[in-house]
């Protein structure tokens, strides 16, 4: 994997390479039985995910694990199966979703199939300063670590199989 900020520090890009076609990847961000499975650094617990997968849909999700509650949610872009997810970001105060949004970032995913794998880049933008960046590259990288193991324990299938 690979992780920089960019020229612009308040930028940031990573990209991962994941043992899936684009279509299982990509599946795995848009289906909310399988993000609530996968999303977040280890040690979070999802409790909630909604996504109304539409340009100008919304998104929420909730978790709770390492001493605290997290609230996040935003709105969706761009949808481009299986090549581009687009869509805001935004934490909310207190981790609860019935409280403020906090500073919105926006998050491209370009998904790229390289012979049966998939590259992914993430890039992040709109950061406040490059210590935003940093949490986040901290924990995207967690995030980007349970998503490989979710794709090789379902492979193909992620309704099948042992997902509990």
């Amino acid at each position: 994997m690979v992780a920089s900020a960019v020229p612009d520090d308040r930028t940031l890009e990573m990209v991962r390479t994941f043992d899936a076609p684009p279509e299982r990847v990509f599946a795995a961000w848009t289906d909310p039985v399988q993000l609530l499975d996968w999303f977040g650094p280890p040690g979070m617990r999802n409790t909630h995910c909604r996504l109304d997968l539409r340009v100008g849909g919304g998104w929420e999700l909730t978790a709770e694990g390492r001493g605290t509650t997290r609230a996040l949610s935003g709105r969706y872009l761009a949808i481009d199966p299986p090549r581009l997810l687009a869509f805001t970001w935004a934490w909310h105060e207190a981790g609860s979703l019935d409280t403020p949004r906090e500073h919105e970032t926006v998050v491209t995913l370009a998904f790229r199939s390289v012979g049966h794998r998939t590259e992914m880049t993430l890039t992040q933008t709109r950061f406040r300063d490059a210590d935003g960046a940093a949490r986040h590259r901290w924990g995207w990288t967690g995030t980007f670590e349970r998503l490989d193991a979710f794709l090789r324990q379902h492979g193909d299938h992620p309704e099948g199989g042992d997902n509990g």
